[in-house]
């Protein structure tokens, strides 16, 4: 059979398979393509030697291993190739919340910088600021949340608002 005929329906039989294949692993139709020509190379450099085995499988298998390869090599490409600071992540921004909690007047920011910054104890926070209880600390740092809530609310900010 000559050689274009025999690459011909070798595309015809396996291609669709191949192609199947890396579909499934996120690959494209040109990526099919160029696995299943480096394949067919392979193959039928092989097919002159003394060749033993099922072709179908064999080109599959060797399709396979060309995909994975490529694959691990691409992943590998766009780890090395991304810069950091192409697309830096959101930041906070400190002036918008600290603004937001200035609403909440002086005695909550104070607060809740010793419970969430400065992660400090409720037994020691209620000592410092003179609440009689822990109970009465807990309460009182979830009226100075809500107070920041409720400004959120009023002023129709989102979780986006915060971020620069």
């Amino acid at each position: 059979m000559e050689r274009k005929e025999l690459i011909k329906q070798w595309y015809i039989s396996y291609f669709p398979k191949v192609a199947s294949f890396i579909a499934k692993r996120g690959g494209t139709l040109d990526d099919a393509r160029d696995i299943f020509q480096e394949g067919l190379i392979v193959l039928y450099e092989k097919r002159n030697t003394a060749f033993h085995t099922n072709e179908e499988a064999y080109l599959f298998g060797v399709c396979k291993n060309l995909w994975f390869k490529h694959s691990t090599d691409q992943a590998r490409f766009q780890n090395a190739t991304i810069d950091p600071g192409e697309e830096p992540e959101p930041t906070v921004s400190e002036n918008r919340l600290l603004q937001l909690l200035d609403t909440a007047g002086k005695k909550c920011v104070q607060l809740l910088q010793r419970f969430y910054y400065d992660n400090e104890k409720t037994e020691t926070i209620r000592e410092e600021f003179g609440f009689s209880t822990n109970h009465s600390t807990a309460v009182q740092k979830y009226k100075c949340l809500e107070k920041v809530r409720e400004t959120v609310k009023q002023n129709a900010l989102s979780y986006e608002s915060f971020f620069e």
